[in-house]
């Protein structure tokens, strides 16, 4: 093997419009723009790998395996920042392999005729990242990731190819209410405060800051503005991520294909310039009597969500999502949908889309008399829904009809609907902590429904009694013997129910109950520590768990362990 790797200069770079940092707005954006003429690093190694193996079988006399393999490996890689803002790397890898016959015992050969062997696979990958920094209020991130593989397949005398292309483009972004309104606005107190935090460095950045931002003087536009500062400063950054993906595949076609640089983009579907629109061109068919297929797969993903501190104890976070993904082959087209929903009715399908929420609310501890005996006590609640469709086609001819629909879903989960964690005062506080959680799912096929209905109580109470024991000793110190106890006691309770039918009921008990699951147990559970080298724990269990096809069940278990 054998590597090499260079590293440029930082400073290779040009600011053909230095001349316009000066100018209003544009000028910080085209002023301190660096454009960077030479690549960050490059990297090339090179590896062979030579296999010479013999199996002999010990009871057989002279049954001798033998394998040899002849291998060559090699990797380029391209770091380059275009600018500041973008840059690109670029990566290739190409596997090959040497026959036995031509360069076993003749490896100069390699050299003489600059022979890279029979090209088995090549991979191609490409990252693109671009960062503007003079969107602060937005802070967007822009990726877009191509990746492109060949692989050659040899069945007997014949040789075919494998390629696929996909690649992978992102967007995030952080848009933040509070920091686009200042660019026009500045509070009394945020200037005040700036101004007066000394001297040299605080005061070099509070007068950069006040030449990009414009700040309004205007006595009606700033009682205005400063409405909205202090709506929106409750508002936290709202983030927002949207995914493409995309990938094509063809197996079986002509290993001399060359395939286009679009297709190695992800810009193409095909490897080569198709008409007509089908699905397989039968121009990249090889000569031969192998079938080939292609298939094609998109995917579009949406995530955004935010969280507004409506007090300093109360903050509420939102949640909507979206995607859908859609695969098409030679003979089938399936296509599948997601998003936020609330799930309404019978079926499922009289809810609305909305966003999924959690709010956690804190410090409720302050209230009356409560901090008298408690240190801390926060509730939470949580909500989590989806409506999922799936549809699948057949294809004939080339031709893909209309959707048609396989199956819908509706999920909801209250997670927990209610939540409370509770921590006492004194010297051994006791923690509590329950949460109520709640869910169901709607599977409708055609006329048929299934709803699936789950709830969940789980309680914890813990406490831990930290103490030991003092030997008092003559000419030497005292010895102390710690003695450490953790008490917990948890108990839990489900009931899982399943509702069927096969035809459309406008009344739940209609429904036709297949299962129901009840069950609870109550574990109590005590650990100790005797000094740093005796520890150990007994528990308790008990519980009734109650099924309407088998029956009812009792479990009971006690136990103990000591180290």
């Amino acid at each position: 093997s054998s590597s090499y790797s260079y590293t440029f200069g930082k400073e290779n770079y040009i600011s053909p419009f230095s001349f316009t940092k000066d100018w209003f707005f544009i000028g910080s954006i085209l002023g301190e723009a660096r454009y960077y003429y030479t690549p960050d690093k490059i990297s090339a190694n090179i590896n062979f790998n030579e296999v010479d193996s013999r199996k002999i079988q010990r009871v057989s006399v002279g049954d001798t395996t033998k394998s040899y393999s002849f291998n060559l490996s090699r990797k380029f890689t391209l770091n380059h920042k275009i600018t500041k803002t973008l840059s690109s790397n670029y990566t290739k890898q190409i596997d090959s392999n040497f026959s036995e016959e031509e360069f076993r015992y003749n490896k100069w050969k390699i050299i003489e005729d600059m022979n890279p062997g029979l090209v088995k696979a090549i991979s191609e990958k490409l990252t693109n990242t671009y960062s503007p920094d003079f969107l602060k209020w937005l802070n967007p991130t822009i990726t877009y990731n191509p990746t492109y593989n060949w692989n050659l397949n040899i069945i007997d005398t014949l040789s075919t190819a494998n390629v696929k292309s996909s690649s992978t483009f992102k967007t995030k972004i952080g848009l933040s209410l509070k920091e686009l309104v200042e660019l026009v606005y500045t509070p009394e107190n945020k200037g005040k405060s700036s101004s007066s935090r000394g001297r040299g460095r605080g005061r070099s950045s509070s007068s950069s800051s006040s030449k990009k931002n414009f700040n309004v003087k205007n006595p009606v536009l700033r009682f205005m503005l400063g409405g909205v500062h202090t709506a929106v400063s409750k508002l936290n950054k709202i983030s927002g991520t949207y995914t493409y993906t995309s990938a094509h595949d063809y197996n079986n076609i002509s290993s001399d294909l060359s395939t286009s640089y679009l297709y190695r983009l992800g810009i193409q579907n095909s490897p080569v310039n198709s008409s007509g629109g089908v699905l397989f061109d039968d121009n990249l068919i090889a000569n031969n009597n192998l079938v080939g297929s292609s298939s094609s797969s998109y995917g579009n993903d949406l995530t955004v969500s935010t969280s507004v501190s409506l007090t300093r104890t109360i903050v509420t976070s939102l949640d909507y999502r979206y995607s859908n993904s859609l695969s098409i082959s030679t003979a089938t087209k399936t296509k599948n949908e997601s998003f936020s929903f609330y799930p309404l009715g019978l079926r499922g399908d009289e809810g609305i889309p909305i966003s999924n929420w959690s709010v956690n609310w804190s410090g409720i501890e302050k209230w009356w008399f409560m901090d008298n005996f408690f240190k801390s006590i926060s509730i939470s609640h949580g909500f989590n829904g989806e409506r999922s469709m799936s549809s699948k086609d057949e294809n004939n001819d080339g031709i893909i009809t209309d959707d048609e629909l396989q199956n819908e879903q509706y999920t909801f989960n209250y997670s927990p609907i209610v939540g409370i964690t509770t921590k006492s005062k004194g010297r051994s506080p006791i923690t509590f902590k329950v949460n109520y959680n709640l869910n169901q799912t709607i599977k409708k096929i055609d006329e048929s429904t299934e709803r699936n209905h789950g709830s969940q109580i789980s309680s914890a109470l813990s406490f831990k009694k930290s103490g030991g024991l003092t030997i008092p000793t003559f000419f030497f110190r005292d010895f102390f013997i710690p003695n450490d106890t953790d008490f917990t006691l948890n108990f839990n309770w489900g009931i899982d129910r399943k509702l069927m039918t096969s035809t459309i009921v406008t009344d739940l008990a209609e429904f036709n109950e297949q299962t129901n699951n009840t069950s609870w147990s109550l574990k109590p559970n005590v650990s100790y520590s005797f000094t740093r080298w005796v520890t150990g724990n007994f528990y308790f269990v008990y519980g009734i768990s109650e099924n309407k096809t088998t029956g009812k069940n009792e479990e009971k278990d006690f136990g103990f362990n000591m180290n």
